[in-house]
């Protein structure tokens, strides 16, 4: 448990001692990790199951250009197929980023950097329900240009815009 300080007489408006917000250039890097985690083993399997897909693609349009035919048959077999793996992607990151937040305080790469996932009220971990709703606000700040994201840098209690939604921390020990 990562306390956030509430001491009589009355709330502090920081972490409890020993504890510190983290940062925004250390979650960029725990970020960074969490993306080779997910993002390596992902490419390799999409390359391995998409691999004739792409081959296809460029046959078509080589093909295509050849007749002098428009390509949009083959974009839109080929878009489809991508499709259905990025969907799959962000299913896998959905399980990925709610299953570590809820149940062990953090993803692989926050954890290999010693920070922890803390329910802003409480500072105990988050459960699923807010974990969800953090991961729409991750969502939702990496569709604003990352907007959400770099909010870190400027909050003075290191949240972005995924951390507000949720309500909560990410902390460190100090």
């Amino acid at each position: 448990m990562y306390p956030v300080a509430t001491y009589y007489p009355g709330p502090q408006s920081g972490p409890a001692p020993g504890i510190a917000y983290a940062g925004f250039w250390i979650r960029v890097v725990g970020t960074l990790i969490d993306g080779i985690i997910v993002g390596v083993p992902f490419v390799i399997l999409f390359f391995a199951l998409e691999g004739s897909a792409i081959s296809t693609y460029a046959d078509c349009l080589n093909s295509a250009a050849a007749t002098g035919t428009l390509a949009t048959t083959c974009e839109g077999t080929f878009l489809a197929s991508v499709g259905y793996f990025e969907l799959i992607g962000l299913v896998v990151e959905f399980a990925y980023f709610v299953i570590l937040w809820s149940q062990f305080g953090g993803t692989l790469g926050q954890r290999m950097l010693g920070l922890h996932v803390v329910d802003a009220a409480t500072g105990r971990n988050i459960g699923i329900g807010r974990a969800v709703g953090r991961f729409v606000g991750y969502v939702i700040s990496g569709i604003a240009l990352d907007i959400g994201f770099i909010w870190v840098a400027f909050d003075p209690q290191k949240q972005g815009w995924h951390d507000k939604i949720a309500s909560t921390f990410v902390v460190r020990k100090v």
